[in-house]
Parts: structure tokens; sequence; C-alpha cells
């Protein structure tokens, strides 16, 4: 499951749980929130959204799915000498 420790605060950890939720943890105190943010249950009641949405939405994970009609473009850097 993704997995992120917060950038400005390396002792608190967010965790995509099975059931879809955020696990914030630090030290003994856990949280469960929405990827969204938004508290759920436990000690923790603030969470910093954006990393909420980046582990609920990470591209490795095996839940996410395209989009129907979704377009990959695979662009390649011109040089501006040629």
């Amino acid at each position: 499951m993704p997995t992120l420790t917060h950038p400005f605060d390396p002792e608190t950890f967010y965790e995509l749980t099975e059931d879809g939720h955020i696990r914030v943890s630090k030290g003994d105190a856990e949280g469960f929130f929405t990827r969204e943010g938004v508290h759920v249950s436990g000690a923790i009641r603030h969470a910093d959204p954006q990393l909420c949405v980046w582990v609920g939405n990470n591209p490795g994970d095996a839940n996410q799915q395209m989009k129907e009609g979704a377009t990959t473009i695979n662009a390649k850097r011109s040089d501006p000498r040629a």
C-alpha cells in the first residue's frame, strides 16, 4: 500500500489502508481520513489534505483505474538548436 512521510514533519506517517482510508500516525497516536483529508476517526484530527490526495491516488495503486476515453501522450522534448 502507498505510504509517505510528511516532508515538514518526518515523524508523521501517511498510509493508504485496504478500505481506502488514509491512516495518519505520529508516535502512538493515529487518525483515519478520507482521500480528500476529511477526518473519519481517531485521536489525530488534522491531516495535510494534499498528502491524503497524493497517497490515496498514488499511480502505483492497483485500485486506480484509467478513465474511459483517456489518452496517454508521449512527448519528446525538441532540441531548439535543430
